[in-house]
């Protein structure tokens, strides 16, 4: 009896064993293939600095999570036949996407012609900020300004996602055009031209004050005139008035003999 009561050592052992083989094919499951079934690979690239964003960080399409940053590099370290040299200097940035968000009522194996017809109508890739965290993420987004469309110089492994320029980055540009303007203005002759339409005011200004000045003795005559003129244009009102048909004949006519 007291035999029988004993541990089963081997068989507790090979519970254990089978649970944590469980608990490691579970995580393989799911942060390799489990993970990777349903991914299928885009690139875009950068021609500014990309900072905040790294490898996993999101990549939203209109605001939903469709997938993470699978590898950033250079233009120049993933290709060789580059026919621009100043491409070699791009950010080249892989994007893992979830096949199940781009079917749209079609099948997995045709995500790679729905994404190609979404970069068709314009789909473009920005870097934008995630919060107050310092973060970046990748948003895919239609443009609300049409871009032209994008030459590359090199042969890509996957669908390109053309780039759009952050919010930060456009800014920036539009500063710096906006200091290159104020550095090419001529501000001598802007103030020159500033003060010779000042002095011509100035001039037309007298004119009209002496003109005003030398018909001041004039303007009682001329309301008295004005006066005269009313009184007379009363008097005719009253006649007309008094008279309707004095405006069909030049002067009264003569009274017939038989009303004499």
């Amino acid at each position: 009896m007291a035999a029988d009561n004993q541990p089963n050592y081997a068989k507790i052992g090979f519970f254990i064993l089978a649970g944590v083989a469980l608990v490691v094919g579970t995580l393989v499951y799911l942060g390799g293939v489990g993970a990777t079934q349903h991914e299928f690979l885009a690139e875009t690239h950068f021609s500014f600095p990309v900072s905040g964003l790294d490898v996993g960080s999101a990549v939203n399409f209109r605001g939903v999570r469709v997938g993470s940053v699978r590898r950033i590099s250079f233009i120049g370290a993933e290709y060789d036949d580059i026919g621009n040299p100043h491409d070699r200097r791009q950010i080249y940035v892989e994007l893992a996407l979830d096949k199940r968000l781009f079917r749209f009522g079609g099948k997995e194996e045709h995500v790679n012609e729905t994404l190609a017809r979404l970069v068709e109508r314009g789909l473009h890739a920005t870097v934008s900020s995630s919060g107050v965290t310092g973060l970046s993420k990748i948003e895919l987004n239609f443009p609300k300004i049409p871009r032209e469309d994008e030459k590359i110089s090199w042969r890509p492994k996957y669908i390109v996602i053309p780039p759009s320029p952050a919010f930060l980055q456009s800014a920036t540009d539009s500063v710096t055009q906006l200091l290159d303007q104020l550095n090419r203005m001529d501000f001598v002759a802007a103030w020159s031209n500033v003060v010779e339409v000042t002095g011509s005011a100035n001039v037309f200004l007298q004119d009209v004050t002496s003109l005003i000045q030398a018909q001041k003795g004039n303007m009682g005559e001329i309301m008295d005139n004005v006066r005269e003129a009313s009184i007379g244009l009363r008097a005719f009102t009253d006649e007309i008035r008094a008279n309707p048909a004095a405006l069909l004949r030049s002067s009264t006519p003569d009274r017939l003999d038989e009303t004499r």
